[in-house]
């Protein structure tokens, strides 16, 4: 029996409508769905979903008060997804699949537990030297020795092992990162727009991956910074923090993503058309799953994304290429939650008809997923300002509409449609997911 090699291509941050360029992907035999939920506002505990098919209670990588996002988190999703035996990943790789990942997004890396592959690329996002593979490797290196002997110290290094292609490169990468914050700060160059595709692609066209194999791809050309103004991505922290803290949007940044967000998705989806035909040749004896971990709020309900439970965060784009020898399967229920990816996958492989599409999906959120750096300042905030802040929340699509339900003060923020029954098909999930083990914050 043949295995398919298995694609998920994740376009981070893209809203489902504002993904009409991914319409391309029908040339190419890709088959869309429709009302697909992604079960996590942000990045990490909706990947980790994707993978395992669970929702976040019940995988448990999320955020919470006191799991700062480069500390204890990172921990957390280490120790958890060695638990879950990676998921799908863990599961193809047992199965003699050969796993690559290739991620522009820090959190799907190494850092947060995704170690088992047969390669990885991470490149991280934000002000990017490089276009090419190899060339962000000498930058790696060269930003490494910057980091322990400084810029004079790594020139004198670099000299003494006679390494003067490199010292070459060295200052030549100096030059161009000056030259591009001198054309920033004079607002004739946005470096805003490329965040890594064009070196994942680069990687893809000159490698030979070995088949059968699991690739997972994470771009993020529709994902912040969409403004100059926000390379450090301060000014979108900012933004949230007082959203959720004191309900007031900043007029300056929702203008900024109402103006830029739409260029960024439109960007993305390109690359992600231009990224599946480099793998054009692996095409017909591939499943290849592409859509997006969130979306982002455009002052639709909030700004940025990570803790709210709106439409604009939770609808997300579904297209798949199924292998050749598989008939598309017909869409059963209304939703499509993307915790249904890994038994997608399972079916394929297993020579099974899969099934796409349920009744219901649901979405979690536990709160922010701060840094470590505002630990003392969250400290300090009353207990009743953090249990606000720090809340389970459930939010489910059914047949009969949506419903946002806050666990931790057990009431329902939001109910559009049926009422009766959505509330009582809510307070059956969130006893479904109380039984799996999830834990609500005590202060």
């Amino acid at each position: 029996m043949r295995k398919p090699n298995v694609v998920i291509l994740v376009i981070d941050t893209l809203r489902e409508d504002y993904s009409s360029g991914l319409e391309a992907l029908r040339e190419l035999g890709f088959v869309k769905y429709e009302n697909a939920i992604a079960p996590a506002p942000w990045t990490l505990p909706s990947h980790v979903s994707l993978i395992t098919g669970l929702y976040p209670s019940q995988h448990g990588i999320h955020e919470a008060y006191g799991v700062y996002a480069d500390r204890e988190l990172m921990e957390l999703s280490t120790r958890r997804l060695s638990t879950l035996n990676h998921g799908i990943i863990g599961e193809l790789m047992d199965e003699g699949y050969s796993v690559y990942v290739t991620s522009a997004n820090p959190f799907i890396s190494p850092l947060y537990g995704f170690t088992r592959f047969t390669e990885n690329l991470i490149i991280g996002y934000t002000f990017i030297l490089c276009e090419k593979y190899e060339e962000c490797r000498e930058y790696e290196k060269l930003s490494s020795m910057v980091k322990d002997n400084g810029y004079v110290g790594t020139a004198l290094k670099l000299i003494g092992e006679g390494s003067f292609n490199l010292l070459n490169k060295a200052l030549r990468f100096y030059v161009k990162a000056r030259v591009i914050r001198l054309a920033t700060g004079l607002g004739i160059y946005d470096p805003t727009m490329e965040k890594g595709s064009r070196i994942i692609m680069d990687f893809l066209s000159k490698k030979k991956l070995s088949e059968p194999f699991f690739l997972l791809i994470n771009i993020m050309e529709a994902h912040g910074p969409y403004s100059p103004k926000d390379l450090g991505e301060q000014l979108s922290f900012n933004a949230v923090l007082n959203d959720v803290l004191t309900g007031k949007l900043s007029d300056e940044v929702v203008r900024i993503w109402r103006s830029n967000y739409p260029k960024h998705a439109a960007y993305a989806t390109r690359r992600a058309i231009e990224l599946i035909k480099t793998l054009r040749r692996y095409l017909d004896n591939s499943l290849i799953i592409i859509t997006a971990d969130h979306g982002e709020l455009l002052g639709d309900g909030g700004i940025h994304h990570g803790y709210f439970l709106k439409d604009g965060l939770l609808r997300v784009p579904l297209w798949v290429k199924w292998p050749s020898w598989v008939k598309p399967p017909r869409q059963v229920g209304p939703f499509v939650s993307l915790t249904q990816v890994p038994s997608i996958v399972r079916a394929v492989i297993n020579n099974e008809e899969p099934k796409i599409g349920a009744n219901v999906a649901v979405a979690e959120s536990f709160g922010l997923s701060p840094s470590s750096k505002l630990s003392m300042w969250l400290n300090s905030l009353p207990s009743r300002t953090l249990i606000s802040v720090f809340t389970h929340k459930v939010r489910v699509y059914a047949r009969y509409g949506a419903a946002t339900y806050n666990v931790n003060l057990e009431e329902f923020e939001e109910v559009n449609g049926d009422e009766d029954e959505l509330m009582k098909m809510t307070r059956s999930l969130i006893n479904y997911l109380d039984s799996s083990g999830v834990t609500s914050i005590e202060i």
